[in-house]
């Protein structure tokens, strides 16, 4: 496996936010690409909720959800088998290097991952690899420097400073979808489709949960990164979730997080 620090790690609330994932919502835009019989691979399918979706579209032909950390893809997996979805599995593997042949899915797609590595071309790279010649490509990514927070507060300010800061310590992009163009072409597929959008929490009742969901990746997983580089200390942090759970109750509050998805077809 490559040694990649996961930013988001594995936690309740960052399982909550990939479980919320679906193929007929966050996957959308690639359903028009799918049909019956297809072979299909989710690279980096986290619990497995894409997968599960998708694999109802491409039936009978298969659908393969690849993580690192096989057990996230558990609950997804018994349920598929208790409602007799056949053609779905989920192995554990590395996105760097896909135990499959050249040449062998009709159909590639990641979420929420390039963002999450050190070298995203590279994984890109793979995804084509194994991609038959005509084949589909589907990426899609947050693009942080594209997100629009207000009304900012100097702890918010700070905040959000320290999430870019730790996706760039940890080596990762946090506006890679920006560049899923560009992945798209250096690696040989003419793309297809592009799109940008916004996530958009807008109002205090979406704005509660889904700050009440980030506070607790603070507390989990954000926070204990942040004090072992000495940027902040347990107090300080929780100091800046009250002042997120203030912003979340403001009705003049917005949370805009900025997504890219593309499609690409190899040449």
């Amino acid at each position: 496996m490559s040694d990649e620090n996961y930013t988001l790690g594995y936690g309740e609330g960052s399982m909550e936010w990939m479980t919320s994932r679906t193929a007929d919502g966050h996957g959308a835009f690639l359903l028009p690409y799918l049909k019956p019989g297809m072979r299909f691979l989710d690279c980096g399918c986290g619990p497995g909720t894409l997968t599960y979706g998708f694999a109802r579209y491409v039936a009978p032909g298969e659908a393969i959800g690849i993580d690192r950390e096989s057990a996230q893809s558990d609950r997804v997996g018994k349920l598929a088998e208790r409602e007799g979805l056949a053609n779905l599995r989920f192995d554990q593997g590395d996105v760097y290097a896909l135990p499959f042949e050249d040449e062998s899915f009709d159909v590639v797609f990641a979420s929420a991952v390039l963002g999450s590595l050190t070298d995203a071309n590279g994984v890109v790279r793979e995804m084509v690899r194994v991609l038959k010649p005509g084949g589909t490509i589907g990426l899609k990514e947050f693009d942080h420097d594209g997100d629009m927070v207000w009304p900012l507060t100097p702890i918010i300010e700070k905040s959000i400073e320290h999430y870019h800061g730790i996706r760039a310590h940890n080596g990762h992009a946090p506006n890679a979808g920006r560049r899923l163009k560009e992945f798209m072409i250096d690696n040989g597929c003419r793309v297809d489709y592009v799109n940008a959008y916004y996530d958009q929490q807008k109002t205090i009742e979406e704005l509660v949960p889904y700050v009440e969901r980030n506070n607790q990746l603070f507390r989990e997983v954000l926070g204990p990164q942040y004090y072992e580089l000495g940027w902040t200390t347990p107090d300080e942090m929780e100091e800046c979730i009250e002042e997120w759970s203030r912003f979340a109750r403001n009705p003049a509050a917005i949370y805009l997080a900025a997504w890219v998805e593309a499609v690409g077809i190899k040449q």
